[in-house]
């Protein structure tokens, strides 16, 4: 599998009745192969993974794999708490269509590294697919690192870790230990500065509409033009300021990409609709290109 680039962590966008729209889901994912995209991130924390039933879960992948067609990799976050439950849907997930599978690590019950790392070895054994680790430990309360890798990766098929954390530190001991692993960076407004660390790409939830900014930063740091991928990422972070006025940047993509013509509308509940005064605030952003 190809992992490397800039991915977006597509959002799922409902109807008014808060059924998932396949429809606009494809429109989307349309949209962004013809803007660069270099892969497709789906299920994730961004498509409100937590929020789906497992077969729309499934179903949003094999909505995106049939029209991306083998063009880039599908990415389908699986993550649960229980290991067969995961194991269950990362099969599911292959048959799909998905090109790996993806899980934040198991939350909630403090688990130690060796079920963790059980964990691991029950989605790898289920899907027969590259796993791609995720990171995000400012929601999951588990931090992936350099140390706890080691037994994970001794047991499974990891080909890839999505490392949405701001500490570079950590981010440069798991390159330096882990050279054979992908390593995709998901902060999107820290990405410049995780590029010198050796990160081999990006998963992005602000993609959805900033991807072709995104390329550009990618590519200008790729050619050595570092002041031209500086005042990108300036362009970028100012447009992410305004975003978290709003809080819930889920949202706050949606109502951003129905500018662009995709229809996404709210996030389910618990997640309340934007205020009139918060769309006002998403208008002010205006086109990104």
């Amino acid at each position: 599998m190809k992992l490397d680039g800039i991915i977006p962590a597509i959002v799922t966008p409902f109807d008014r009745d808060g059924d998932v729209n396949y429809t606009e889901l494809k429109k989307l994912t349309q949209l962004l192969l013809e803007e660069g995209a270099d892969g497709f991130y789906v299920t994730g924390s961004t498509g409100e993974c937590f929020l789906l039933t497992d077969e729309e879960r499934t179903r949003v992948v094999a909505a995106v794999a049939e029209t991306v067609n083998g063009k880039v990799p599908v990415i389908a976050h699986i993550g649960k708490i229980g290991a067969s439950q995961a194991a269950n849907l990362a099969r599911e997930a292959r048959k799909a269509g998905a090109s790996a599978v993806s899980s934040v690590p198991p939350f909630y019950y403090n688990f130690q590294t060796d079920e963790i790392a059980v964990y691991y070895e029950k989605i790898s054994d289920a899907a027969d697919l590259p796993v791609v680790i995720y990171n995000i430990p400012q929601f999951s309360g588990v931090s992936i690192n350099a140390d706890n890798m080691t037994e994970i990766i001794g047991r499974s098929r990891i080909e890839g870790l999505k490392y949405t954390d701001l500490n570079l530190y950590e981010l440069e001991r798991i390159r330096r230990k882990f050279p054979q692993i992908k390593i995709m960076f998901g902060k999107d407004e820290s990405l410049l500065y995780a590029l010198p660390a050796g990160v081999d790409g990006a998963i992005g939830s602000t993609y959805n509409f900033t991807l072709k900014l995104f390329k550009k930063i990618w590519n200008a740091y790729r050619q050595g033009q570092l002041q031209e991928a500086e005042k990108l990422q300036h362009e970028a972070n100012i447009m992410i300021s305004e975003m978290l006025r709003v809080k819930n940047i889920i949202a706050a993509e949606k109502y951003l990409l129905g500018k662009k013509g995709i229809q996404c509308g709210n996030c389910r509940a618990p997640f309340r609709p934007l205020t009139e005064e918060e769309k006002h605030i998403l208008d002010g952003i205006g086109d990104i290109n």
